[in-house]
């Protein structure tokens, strides 16, 4: 449920655009603001998992989705859908968390395996999430995409109180309000500056605007201080800060603007540039997420085998290629006597990057993991928010970007072809990341 969520308002970005006659830098917002909510109930739910119970936050959670979800549809305005998305994400947030904490729990000996299983069955909703948003385009409204969302909700709430046994109140943990505040705050700042110099270019000019810019990353500065101080803090500095940790978060930082980031983009990509309909611009991802369930799936059963570093190089590869193909711009290619056109180009980059995020996603998530297994809920909360911040500022940045070009198309390829160069810093971050699978390995061998 969450994962179709994820992926099925990326399909109306267009439609939003003129439906709500709002500008792209603000219809944006309704990805942004939902990966933003996010962030800060991340590490707030991993901490309130192991306070009050899986069950008790997983409860919680599915039925503060599902009233966002509904109110997502009555949405009469652009500013009332960004308020109904940051409702749906206080939900949203807190669902893989509690969820990661159960199997966790469960499974003692079979950690790994059981938590890349886990992730391959999320691009489920890759696949369901684009096709069906182009399918009610086609034929109903985008309300309708949020709407599917209430009888799903209502089912996994009733079945998480039949099938879900309670844990047991745990000793309740102080929530530290004040780092959620100034980590939101940090962000927050950042992305509306950066927004509303969007809508404005001579406002690049204004000592406001980098003002704000600047004062973003001395909140950054504080909030690292204060989680290093204070008792209890919101996010542990060692699992933040420190080595490998930093490395491992770095990794998931680049990792998250390459999934969330280009992926809420791709439909507006195969509408500008390749002019397909909605229903094809959603239909266009399902090879990606069909390549990314196959290979987290066997990457998750090898992971023992081929260790973490390998399959998470391997993927960083095989997404800078989707990246450069998309910079090129090609609508076509030529291979010999076969001609791969429109639709099914697309759908073949998009393939290769698919195929790398599946090798990478259960290594990436076990490698950080392992480092701490006890603090299985915590660290998933901190892993999730360095993918969710990536995704954010690649989000606002690209909409930022898109402003500087008449054509969406063209940007977009040349965006792409810039991120492909970003990727290439995660492979020396890599290496820095311990690979304790094939340590383990190693060891049963001697």
């Amino acid at each position: 449920m969450n994962s179709i969520d994820s992926t099925i308002v990326a399909v109306a970005v267009p439609q939003l655009t003129s439906a709500l006659a709002a500008p792209l830098v603000w219809v944006a917002w309704t990805i942004t603001a939902y990966q933003l909510t996010q962030i800060v109930m991340l590490p707030l739910a991993g901490k309130l998992s192991d306070s009050l119970g899986r069950r008790q936050v997983f409860l919680f959670c599915v039925g503060m989705f599902t009233l966002g979800s509904l109110l997502c549809g009555l949405a009469p305005s652009i500013w009332f859908l960004v308020g109904a998305r940051v409702v749906q994400a206080v939900g949203g947030g807190g669902l893989m968390p509690s969820a990661v904490g159960v199997i966790s729990d469960h499974y003692q000996e079979h950690r790994a395996q059981a938590r890349g299983l886990f992730t391959s069955v999320l691009p489920i909703g890759g696949i369901v999430g684009p096709n069906l948003g182009g399918f009610i385009l086609e034929h109903w409204t985008w309300r309708d995409m949020f709407f599917v969302n209430v009888p799903i909700g209502i089912v996994v709430f009733a079945g998480a109180v039949v099938l879900l046994r309670s844990d047991g109140r745990r000793a309740f943990r102080r929530i530290d309000f004040p780092g959620i505040a100034l980590y939101g705050s940090a962000l927050i700042l950042l992305l509306a500056a950066l927004t509303t110099a969007a809508q404005d270019p001579e406002l690049w000019r204004s000592p406001i605007v980098w003002g704000a810019v600047a004062l973003s990353g001395g909140l950054v500065v504080i909030f690292l201080r204060h989680i290093r101080t204070v008792a209890d803090p919101v996010m542990d500095y060692q699992l933040v800060a420190r080595q490998p940790f930093l490395a491992a978060n770095l990794y998931n930082l680049f990792f998250g603007a390459a999934v969330f980031g280009v992926s809420a983009f791709i439909p507006t990509y195969a509408v500008s540039h390749f002019g397909m309909s909605p229903l094809l611009s959603g239909a266009v991802l399902t090879p990606r997420s069909i390549a990314i369930i196959l290979t987290s799936l066997l990457a998750s059963l090898w992971l023992i085998r081929l260790g973490y570093r390998a399959p998470m190089i391997a993927g960083s590869v095989l997404v800078t290629i989707m990246l450069l193909l998309l910079g090129t711009g090609w609508t076509a290619v030529q291979v010999g006597p076969f001609a791969l056109e429109g639709f099914w180009f697309l759908a073949a980059c998009l393939t290769i990057g698919g195929a790398g995020l599946g090798l990478a996603n259960p290594a990436s998530s076990n490698a950080s993991l392992d480092l701490a297994p006890e603090r299985a809920a915590a660290l998933t909360g901190v892993r999730n928010m360095f993918r969710l911040t990536g995704g954010v500022l690649s989000v606002t940045g690209i909409s930022l970007a898109l402003t500087f070009f008449a054509d969406r198309g063209q940007g977009l390829s040349v965006i792409f072809g810039t991120l492909s160069l970003a990727m290439l810093v995660v492979v020396p971050l890599t290496l820095t990341i311990p690979d304790s699978a094939r340590e383990r390995r190693l060891h049963r061998v001697t």
